[in-house]
């Protein structure tokens, strides 16, 4: 299977930008893609750039064109097979457009959000994993890859699943390990969520629930790894009141460098992935996430 054969990165000339340039040339390697470099301007920008240049808005477009030109050959990348694109209006609008117009199955963007809180994920970013229209890759300024170990949410949907299927395959590409990770709300859990509104429940671990969700999750998983053998894969329960910490947690503990994400979960489960949970993780994590959208996925 190749998940991806038409990759496009936006550029900001930022340093974690450069950081998911030199991703996103990796997996179009890995996976013989086609790789798009597209820079968005700010249309205010561009016609400021116009009146005082006194000139018009192509030759603007044809100046920036070259600026990413070099941005891409001087990121010393050691391939000359990044094409790429300049548009003019707002980030979302123009990359999810180009994602359209190119037919591309991936976008990767860096990380980085604003110098007061670093850590987090920019609002543009953040708003192309909830909307854009193909699967997206956010590259953490400090990542190198290959991938090393990676971890999956699995919550038994369709989506998860292709999330599963498309997590062997990069650590089967990287020769990473995988986590496939289900977090159980017992009812204690859903006692506490509702307030107390729920009569106490004994705190103990409810062990038949959890070989029950394990022997579902071994079952969920076994005809997915038959594709993959020689990827080690681990299939967990975890018990916990709080999804989004509980993935965060085993991300910090294991020290995944990469978290995949359905981002629709299972209609009846309490929280959603994209709802709640993968937006905070998204937010959150301290690794690269790639956020699976799901067949027929639209823009909203």
């Amino acid at each position: 299977m190749k998940p991806y054969s038409n990759i496009i990165t936006a550029i900001d000339f930022t340093p974690s930008c450069r950081n998911a340039l030199r991703e996103a040339v990796r997996l179009a390697a890995l996976y013989q893609a086609r790789l798009t470099a597209v820079h968005v301007m700010d249309e205010f920008l561009a016609h400021e750039l116009k009146r005082t240049l006194s000139t018009d808005l192509a030759s603007v477009r044809q100046d920036w064109q070259a600026r990413l030109k070099k941005f891409v050959d001087e990121s010393d990348l050691g391939t000359s097979h990044v094409e790429t694109e300049v548009r003019i209006g707002h980030p979302f609008t123009e990359l999810s457009d180009a994602c359209r117009v190119h037919g591309a199955d991936l976008l990767i963007m860096g990380a980085k959000g604003s110098r007061n809180e670093p850590g987090r994920v920019g609002v543009i970013a953040a708003k192309c994993v909830r909307k854009a229209p193909v699967d997206v890759l956010l590259v953490r300024e400090d990542a190198c890859g290959p991938f090393k170990h990676l971890v999956t949410c699995v919550d038994f949907s369709d989506n998860s699943k292709e999330a599963v299927r498309i997590a062997l395959n990069l650590a089967n590409k990287d020769g990473a390990s995988l986590d496939c990770l289900h977090v159980y709300q017992s009812a204690l859990a859903m006692s506490l969520d509702y307030g107390g509104l729920v009569a106490p429940m004994p705190l103990s671990t409810d062990t038949q629930a959890l070989e029950i969700w394990q022997q579902e999750l071994t079952e969920f998983l076994e005809p997915l790894k038959q594709e993959y053998p020689e990827v080690e894969v681990r299939g967990l329960v975890v018990e916990r009141v709080n999804i989004r910490e509980a993935i965060l947690d085993h991300v910090k503990e294991t020290h995944a460098d990469m978290v995949v994400l359905g981002t629709r979960g299972k209609t009846g489960l309490r929280e959603l992935l994209i709802g709640t949970t993968a937006e905070k993780i998204v937010a959150n994590a301290p690794c690269s996430i790639l956020a699976v959208k799901p067949e027929g996925f639209a823009n909203e």
